[in-house]
């Protein structure tokens, strides 16, 4: 069995609507680094709470890195309906979720797409179902990976607590960047539970690829 990383960084959200009103101040000073924040699904639906969270985050001092729901439909739609919410351009980040039933193929077009906007690679978010699925070109970007070895039960627990061996890996990956490893994490300013990762590195290698794309 792989070890655990021997550095991560246990500063790391990730938000839509559905965790209501935030109090990005709270979280902020509660030391989170890092929100993914959701900004759109599939070809229509944007996110109500982007825009705010989005600003407010940014106002409280986190680093922000918006992300799309991918759908099976028509992914150059989404792409640009992504593009537009988000305001994506040379040098901003980006996250795709790819958790639904477009094949490969979409998946890859979309996320050249996002790429090629961006100039930059964009985070790949999957699970272990897709993980024999993804090709080189997905599986050789920056990782996301969902594993929860506590389950989705209960509330709390830090990273150290939970987590005890790392996720499982897509094929010819010996490592990955972030590991969202509860869905039912806890900080200040959410009320309820909130998707908690770690990234794999230091504060100043994560703020380092947020500006950047650079890589530890």
């Amino acid at each position: 069995m792989m070890p655990l990383p021997p550095i991560v960084l246990d500063k790391v959200i990730d938000v839509s609507h559905n965790n209501g009103k935030i109090d990005w101040v709270a979280v902020a000073a509660a030391g989170i680094v890092l929100a993914f924040i959701k900004a759109t699904e599939g070809k229509t639906f944007v996110d109500p709470m982007f825009a705010a969270n989005y600003a407010q985050a940014e106002k409280a001092g986190v680093l922000v890195v918006p992300y799309h729901f991918l759908d099976p439909h028509d992914t150059d739609a989404q792409a640009q309906r992504f593009a537009k919410t988000a305001a994506l351009a040379p040098g901003v980040p980006a996250m795709i979720d790819w958790e639904t039933a477009e094949t490969t193929p979409d998946a890859e077009a979309f996320t050249k797409t996002v790429a090629d906007i961006i100039k930059r690679d964009p985070v790949e978010y999957y699970g272990f179902s897709k993980l024999a699925a993804a090709d080189p070109v997905i599986s050789g970007l920056p990782l996301m990976l969902p594993a929860y070895p506590k389950g989705t039960s209960g509330a709390g627990g830090t990273y150290a607590s939970l987590v005890s061996r790392p996720p499982r890996l897509p094929p010819g990956r010996s490592s990955y960047e972030f590991h969202q490893y509860t869905p039912v994490g806890r900080c200040p300013g959410i009320v309820g539970n909130v998707d908690r990762s770690v990234w794999v590195g230091t504060e100043a290698q994560l703020r380092s690829w947020h500006a950047t794309g650079a890589l530890p």
